[in-house]
């Protein structure tokens, strides 16, 4: 089945569905994403209700979404499709770096926050790592978003707000009790997790192999009932853990 993790069967290309309202923007990440022999589209959809319909209909590995399309609009349109196929990996592209679109669209489920004028490379590598568990989202955005969650300001930069509803849901991620209590050892990677560090800086910072920090990232995820990485940021977040 297509709406089946890549990593179960890594031999077959990762499957993309396309929503955003605007025909060339569609065509133009279609051009990109179909020239690699890993990653094929598999539908396009003009506005949210579209995209829903199709994910359901059709499973894919990766959604890349817009935030504002009419009828339903991406946030609504993802935290829906999550409910549908859990397992998809949702990246939000937008020409809005705003505060509140970032909170939202991340609490509502997505995976990944990503600006339409990224560089294609930028596009490919987030496709492909969203699909590990790494997550896709900015160091700019990162920062933004931590600033404002800290702070309970989201939004207060300007731009265009999002209603109140995209902040908060019974499917939102942010609200996450964790399953069991984290070791010290994972509580310290969890913070460092939230600064923005990678494995690899994790692994420099506390001089311990990456194999192992792989593990106890794992072991967060699972306890915090992360569904990836930026999730587990936001558990931190949440509970003064950063």
């Amino acid at each position: 089945m297509s709406g089946q993790r890549m990593n179960m069967d890594t031999t077959r290309p990762i499957t993309v569905g396309l929503a955003d309202d605007q025909p060339l923007v569609r065509t133009g990440f279609a051009m990109v994403l179909d020239s690699q022999d890993d990653i094929t589209v598999a539908w396009q959809a003009d506005n949210g209700t579209v995209a829903i319909n199709q994910a359901a209909n059709d499973p894919v590995d990766v959604v890349l979404m817009d935030i504002q399309m009419p009828d339903t609009d991406g946030i609504t349109a993802t935290r829906e499709i999550l409910k549908i196929h859990p397992d998809t990996r949702i990246i939000v592209l937008t020409t809005f770096e705003n505060d509140d679109y970032i909170v939202g669209a991340i609490e509502a489920g997505a995976s990944g926050y990503l600006l339409k004028d990224s560089e294609p490379e930028d596009l490919l590598q987030a496709v492909r790592t969203v699909d590990e568990s790494t997550a896709v989202i900015s160091p700019k955005a990162t920062a933004r978003l931590l600033r404002s969650m800290r702070s309970g300001n989201a939004g207060s930069s300007g731009g265009v707000g999002v209603d109140k509803q995209h902040r908060s849901s019974d499917n939102s991620t942010s609200d996450n009790t964790a399953t069991e209590p984290l070791t010290p050892r994972e509580t310290e990677i969890l913070q460092l997790m939230a600064r923005g560090l990678s494995n690899q800086e994790i692994s420099q910072e506390l001089f311990v192999s990456m194999p192992t920090v792989k593990t106890h990232v794992t072991h967060i995820l699972r306890k915090t009932n992360s569904r990836d990485r930026v999730h587990a940021v936001l558990y931190a977040v949440h509970h003064g853990l950063d």
